[in-house]
């Protein structure tokens, strides 16, 4: 770490190794220099102004975040972030704002209106010790019933299964982000088979 200064050290411990252009120029160091970083194998270049350190470990999750500030993990995504199944769907999924350009082909976006973007909106600690913005439980129940012909049956089926039969089911919050989404009938229906004598 002979190259790396005190304030640089600090940024890199609070963004697990991820650290931008503007960053390391904050830190005082050249462009000049940032490129030696680089070619000594301090930092990799993961992308146009971002770098990783060469110690840390890539959390794709926060990196995807990172580049796109208007997205939340949602729907299969906020599924196995929650623990609500344990199949890490094959593309990231997330919520956008309709009209907004996501610059990324490697995701599964989810268009919504402007006011539903925010509903049900929380942050969790990812197993790489990252905060992640993602929807909650019961915004994530919501959506994956909204979307079900977008999703594979078998996580939407664990998905429903687990929540409803492993967790402290918020009646409250599931009707009220029913009630806004417009698909009340169907979350009616889903709670009725699952909470059955």
């Amino acid at each position: 770490m002979k190259y790396i200064n005190e304030k640089l050290r600090e940024i890199i411990s609070i963004n697990n190794g991820h650290v931008t252009t503007k960053e390391l120029k904050e830190c005082g160091y050249s462009s000049y220099f940032i490129n030696q970083l680089v070619n000594l194998k301090y930092f990799d270049k993961i992308a146009r102004g971002k770098y990783l350190y060469k110690d840390s470990v890539d959390d794709e999750f926060k990196l995807i975040q990172q580049n796109n500030n208007k997205l939340i993990y949602s729907n299969e995504t906020a599924l196995y972030l929650h623990h609500l199944t344990d199949r890490s769907p094959e593309r990231h999924t997330v919520t956008t704002i309709s009209g907004y350009h996501l610059r990324n082909n490697e995701i599964k976006v989810y268009y919504v209106k402007e006011n539903l973007f925010k509903l049900g909106v929380s942050e969790i600690i990812d197993d790489l010790g990252s905060k992640i913005i993602i929807y909650d439980k019961e915004r994530t129940i919501c959506d994956i019933i909204k979307n079900k012909n977008r999703i594979e049956t078998q996580i939407y089926i664990e998905g429903l299964q687990n929540y409803f039969l492993n967790e402290k089911i918020n009646l409250n919050k599931l009707s009220m982000y029913a009630k806004e989404m417009k698909i009340s009938k169907k979350i009616q229906k889903i709670v009725a088979l699952y909470t059955k004598p």
